[in-house]
């Protein structure tokens, strides 16, 4: 498991397990219905605040998708 120096454990609310496949389904759902181009690890950024999305009421939810879709 990759972690950047900056991360603090501190500051996270909560961790979400996004498999592979999850996160490849979303990925191509990505470019097919919306048309942006991202790669697996925004694929499973939006898997993850879809779920959460479906928890919770009233709330924003924001994801930053960074990535060049390779």
């Amino acid at each position: 498991e990759y972690l950047p120096s900056i991360f603090d454990a501190s500051r996270v609310d909560r961790v979400m397990e996004i498999g592979q496949q999850e996160a490849e389904e979303t990925m191509r759902a990505l470019a097919r219905v919306e048309g942006i181009c991202a790669g697996v690890s925004s694929g499973g950024a939006i898997s993850a605040a879809l779920r959460l999305s479906a928890e919770v009421e009233n709330a924003v939810i924001a994801v930053i998708v960074c990535d060049r879709g390779d």
